[in-house]
C-alpha cells in the first residue's frame, strides 16, 4: 500500500498507533504476539517509518556532521568519501558542510547548523581552523564526539586524525639523498598549514641525517598547493640555484607545476632534475614520467574519523581525546634518477 501511515498499520494489526510506535522503536513493553502482528502489518502495507518521527521519540538522529574545506579538492574529497562509507556502514547519514578556505563566518555557520540538526558526532576537517578558541567549537566537543582532521589544535576531549606528514617529508627527501643528490630544494605549501610545516621539518630532518647542510635558499614557500604556484616557485629556485639536481614538492600539483617550469627551460625529468611530489593524485601515475610521490591515505583518514565517532557514540562513557597518525608511504615511479644517470622505474 503506497503511502501507508502508522495509523493504517495500527488498524491492520488491531492495535493503537502508540503500540506500533513502540514496536518500531524497539520498546520491550510489547508482547511477542503483538509485535509479530505489527511487523506483519508493516510488511503487508510496505510501511516505511519516518526517520524524523523516530528521532523525536528515540532522541537519536542517526546523523553525523562533517565540516570540511572545499570538497572539490582531491585531498578532502577522499576524506569525505571514506567518512561517508564508514558512516553508512554503521547506519548513519553524513551531513557535509563545505566552507570557503579561511572563512570564519562559514565555519561558525556550519558548526551551529550541525548542532541544531542534533548530529550525534562531528568531524572537522579544516586545517586552518579559525574557531580554535571559539566557545561554539568547545561546546560541540563537550556535547558530542568530535574528531579533528589534519589539525594541530590541542582541544581537550576531541580525537585527532592525521597522516604522518613529517615522516612523509622525511622519506621523500631521504630517497633523493640516497640517489646521491645533494642540492635538494623543496617547494612547500602555505606554512600556516600544519601539514606544510611538518613536511618541511621532515625535509630538514632527512638532510641532517644524510649529512647535508640545510640551505634556506633551497626552500621556496607557496601561498597555495596549485600548479601555477609550483611553476613560479621552481622558476625562482632555478634563478637562484641553477645547479640544483632535485626538488621535493609538497603536493603533486606543485610538483607538476615545477616540472612545467623545468621543461620550459629545456630540462629533462629525471635526467637533469629529479622531482618528488606528495599526495598521489590519480594523474600522478599516468604522467610522463610517472611521478614518484608520497601517498596520502585520505580515504582511510575519513574512515577512521567516522569509526572513532561511531565507537564513542556507542559508549556511554566519556573518554579522553586520542591522536592517530597514519603512515604516508613513498611510491617510487619514474621521476627520480641517480646522479650516475640511471632513472629509477
Amino acid at each position: 500500500m503506497k503511502g501507508a501511515t502508522i495509523r493504517d498499520v495500527a488498524r491492520r494489526a488491531r492495535v493503537s498507533h502508540q503500540t506500533v510506535s513502540r514496536v518500531i522503536n524497539g520498546h520491550e513493553s510489547v508482547t511477542a504476539e503483538t509485535r509479530d502482528r505489527v511487523v506483519r502489518a508493516i510488511r503487508e502495507l510496505e510501511y516505511v517509518p519516518s526517520a524524523v518521527a523516530r528521532s523525536l521519540s528515540s532522541q537519536r538522529t542517526h546523523t553525523l556532521g562533517m565540516v570540511t574545506t572545499d570538497v572539490s579538492d582531491h585531498f578532502f574529497a577522499e576524506a569525505v568519501a571514506g567518512a561517508e562509507a564508514e558512516a553508512r556502514k554503521r547506519g548513519y547519514f553524513l551531513i557535509i558542510g563545505s566552507i570557503e578556505e579561511g572563512s570564519e563566518d562559514d565555519e561558525r555557520t556550519y558548526l551551529r547548523l550541525m548542532l541544531e540538526r542534533r548530529v550525534e558526532g562531528l568531524i572537522v576537517a579544516v586545517p586552518r581552523l579559525r574557531l580554535a578558541e571559539d566557545d561554539l567549537l568547545a561546546d560541540a566537543v563537550a556535547r558530542i564526539p568530535t574528531v579533528l582532521v589534519a589539525s594541530d589544535i590541542d582541544l581537550a576531549g576531541a580525537d585527532h586524525v592525521d597522516i604522518d606528514n613529517r615522516r612523509g617529508g622525511y622519506e621523500a627527501t631521504a630517497y633523493l639523498a640516497a640517489q646521491k643528490h645533494r642540492l635538494i630544494a623543496t617547494i612547500t605549501g602555505p606554512l600556516d598549514w600544519p601539514s606544510a610545516r611538518a613536511r618541511l621539518d621532515g625535509y630538514r630532518d632527512a638532510l641532517r641525517d644524510a649529512g647535508i647542510s640545510a640551505d634556506r635558499g633551497l626552500v621556496e614557500p607557496c601561498v597555495d598547493w596549485g600548479l601555477e604556484s609550483g611553476r613560479r616557485a621552481a622558476e625562482r629556485l632555478l634563478a637562484s640555484n641553477p645547479k640544483l639536481t632535485a626538488i621535493f614538492a609538497q603536493s603533486d600539483l606543485l610538483a607538476l607545476g615545477a616540472i612545467a617550469a623545468l621543461r620550459a627551460r629545456g630540462m629533462r625529468i629525471p635526467e637533469d632534475v629529479s622531482v618528488v611530489g606528495f599526495d598521489d593524485i590519480p594523474v600522478s601515475s599516468v604522467f610522463d614520467p610517472p611521478l614518484t610521490t608520497v601517498r596520502q591515505p585520505m580515504r582511510e583518514v575519513g574512515e577512521l574519523a567516522a569509526r572513532l565517532i561511531g565507537d564513542r557514540a556507542a559508549s556511554a562513557r566519556k573518554a579522553k581525546g586520542t591522536r592517530h597518525m597514519l603512515r604516508a608511504p613513498l611510491v617510487i615511479r619514474g621521476s627520480v634518477a641517480r646522479l650516475d644517470g640511471a632513472a629509477r622505474r
